[in-house]
Parts: C-alpha cells; sequence; structure tokens
C-alpha cells in the first residue's frame, strides 16, 4: 500500500470516528438578545451599519455585479428605493429593542430579530410600499 492510500484511509478513519458538533457555525450566526443586551449603544449602532453594509452588498451582488464598478452601480440603483433592509441603523435599533423586551425572545438571534423588525417596518401603514 502506497503512502496516498494509507494517507487516505487514515482522513477515512478519523472522518469516521470524530462526530460532527451540533450547531457549528460562525458565532455572528448564533449572536442572541443575551448578547445583543451585553453591547454598549455604540456597539450596537456600529454592529447595525454593519448589517446593513453587508445585507447592501449581498443584495448588490445578486444583481450580477461582477466587479467593483459594476457592484457601485448596482449599489447606486438600490440606494433608490430597493434595499430589502431600507431603515437607518437608529430604527432598526429602537425596534430590536422592543423585540428583546419580552425575555422568551431573547434565545433568538440578532440576524431573526432584524428580519422580523424589518417585516413589520414593511409591512406598517407608514411602512414603504
Amino acid at each position: 500500500m502506497g503512502i496516498r492510500q494509507l494517507w487516505l484511509a487514515a482522513v477515512a478513519a478519523v472522518g469516521i470516528l470524530v462526530t460532527p458538533r451540533p450547531g457549528v457555525g460562525p458565532d455572528w450566526l448564533r449572536f442572541d438578545g443575551d448578547g445583543w443586551k451585553g453591547l454598549s449603544p455604540e456597539a450596537k449602532q456600529a454592529y447595525l451599519a454593519g448589517f446593513l453594509a453587508g445585507s447592501a452588498t449581498a443584495q448588490a451582488l445578486v444583481t450580477g455585479a461582477t466587479d467593483s464598478s459594476g457592484l457601485m452601480r448596482a449599489l447606486d440603483s438600490l440606494s433608490r428605493g430597493g434595499f430589502r433592509f431600507p431603515y437607518s441603523p437608529n430604527v432598526y435599533g429602537a425596534r430590536v429593542e422592543d423585540f428583546y423586551w419580552y425575555l422568551d425572545r431573547r434565545p433568538l438571534p440578532v440576524w431573526y430579530a432584524l428580519w422580523e423588525v424589518n417585516n413589520q417596518l414593511n409591512a406598517s401603514p407608514g411602512g414603504r410600499q
């Protein structure tokens, strides 16, 4: 048996013997209401600004932008009324605070709270059409 076959056999054995851990993933994906409540007001605004920038960039990339100029054109176009999360960090911050006021919601991740808040804002009579 060659070295390559031994290496593959060892890797396969480790793969069989090692059980994957449930819930493994990026920490930001599991960041919940308890973590949110522990942030300073400035950190909350920074988190929200980053979330909105990331969301807008992801939305622009879906349009097919393949380079920086295409990305800038897509973001410019979306900024005129097409963002999925169209409100300011201050608006989302206040609503997320309200969302996590209910203790039973604290285990829910912040991305979920933002999604719920955004849906409520867009469904309200004063929300975007």
